[in-house]
């Protein structure tokens, strides 16, 4: 399972747009209310705005994304043997597990001014030969085969998980950009066939021609979002 920065501007417009829209059409049924019914709908406010939220901002979106949408190199986070994995290595990604953290140097030279939209996700599958010591007796495969849901791949039936963040993050003329952070990913209290997706990380921003480590421009607060994946 892999894991990158994408831009997708448009997409994540529309879903800003979408909840923008939303929370002024309860506005206006909640005023109506109160002005024409005198019934104040403000206890409901609250909770309203945190569903709207939690659909429109903070759910992943399936996507065919561009090759050219993907901003760095992919990071792995997570991998499962097929022949060899237990029931709790296939429940998710764990903080704390070995491939569970990314480091993305984002650079205006490569990608172009812009903006950071939020990271996607998708998975490579191997079909080949078993790796495991029960496997040392069983037919090997002549013709292994492999199966890629990337960007790279154009359409496939999987497509990939987007999680747009609720803010996006600049890419800036002669800059680079780093993100550091985690994924973690669990199946939902309500759904044991669904996920929740938390994503951690700080962004910060230095002169392209500094070393990764090199003196920091700006320096951004810790950020988490978790997402839905329906």
């Amino acid at each position: 399972m892999y894991v990158a920065p994408i831009r997708d501007e448009n997409e994540r417009g529309i879903s800003t747009q979408d909840y923008a829209s939303a929370m002024s059409e309860w506005t206006e049924f909640s005023d109506t209310t109160k002005s024409v019914y005198g019934v104040d709908m403000s206890v409901l406010g609250e909770c309203y705005e945190r569903e709207q939220k939690e659909y429109f901002l903070l759910s992943s979106r399936w996507a065919e994304l561009p090759s050219s949408s993907v901003l760095a190199t992919p990071a792995t986070v997570k991998t499962l043997d097929m022949c060899t994995c237990t029931l709790e290595d296939s429940k998710g990604i764990v903080a704390g597990d070995e491939l569970s953290t990314f480091d993305f140097d984002v650079s205006e030279k490569q990608v172009g001014v812009g903006n950071i939209s939020g990271f996607a996700g998708w998975f490579d599958a191997d079909f080949k030969s078993r790796t495991d010591e029960g496997g040392a007796l069983a037919p090997k495969l002549s013709n292994p085969a492999y199966l890629t849901t990337g960007p790279e791949a154009g359409y496939t039936h999987w497509g990939q998980q987007v999680f747009h963040c609720v803010s996006s993050i600049p890419v800036i003329q002669g800059e680079t950009t780093r993100l550091q952070g985690g994924v973690e990913m669990t199946r939902s209290k309500d759904n044991a066939r669904l996920y929740n997706c938390r994503i951690r990380y700080t962004s910060s921003r230095r002169k392209s021609e500094e070393g990764k480590d090199g003196k920091l421009l700006m320096q951004g607060e810790p950020v988490e979002y978790v997402y839905q994946i329906p």
